[in-house]
């Protein structure tokens, strides 16, 4: 079984963060903001990947310390990354919303993210926050993620971006050729 777990605890704020890239896409996540939580769920249940995350303390560094506990997890699951297609792409339209995320689990870490929201907040969570988490599970999980995202609702355009990051997380985890998937031969 691919599985992961972190726990990180930094500048008055901690979090934890379980992954299994062999699940059915059951999500338990407690991270002081509904919202938040709702994406991980929707991430979890469009990837197939069960994921156990909570993060608290100071609001500042909360969400990028949750970011880096989901992607230091992935990075534990997809172990030395061989035997998986590497490279998987979605699009999840919702809406007025659409989001296209292409990943890369090569183990370079590099985000590049082409879109904006509307508005500050969506519900209980600033919408920065988003970004803070993304590049944390980019950074931490040691993945290439390519973001592009447009619509007029901003609660459509991020539960768009968290399930099309799961789908193609999904996908890049999916048995492909032997061995590591790289000219070089080593990742």
């Amino acid at each position: 079984m691919r599985t992961g777990r972190s726990e990180i605890s930094e500048m008055g704020a901690f979090a934890t963060a379980e992954v299994n890239l062999d699940g059915s896409g059951a999500a338990n996540a407690s991270t002081c903001s509904g919202f938040m939580d709702h994406m991980l769920h929707s991430m979890a249940k469009l990837g197939s990947i069960d994921i156990r995350a909570s993060a608290g303390g100071n609001t500042l560094y909360r969400y990028s310390l949750l970011g880096a506990a989901v992607g230091a997890s992935l990075d534990q699951a997809l172990g030395e990354r061989s035997g998986i297609r590497r490279y998987g792409f979605a699009a999840i339209p919702m809406d007025d919303a659409l989001a296209e995320v292409f990943v890369d689990l090569g183990g370079r870490a590099y985000l590049v993210v082409k879109g904006s929201f509307h508005g500050e907040r969506i519900g209980d969570l600033n919408t920065f926050d988003i970004n803070a988490v993304l590049k944390g599970i980019t950074d931490r999980g040691r993945l290439t993620l390519h973001l592009r995202f447009e619509g007029e609702n901003d609660h459509h355009i991020a539960e768009s971006i968290f399930k099309a990051l799961g789908l193609a997380i999904r996908n890049a985890v999916e048995p492909g050729s032997p061995g590591v998937l790289s000219t070089k031969g080593v990742i």
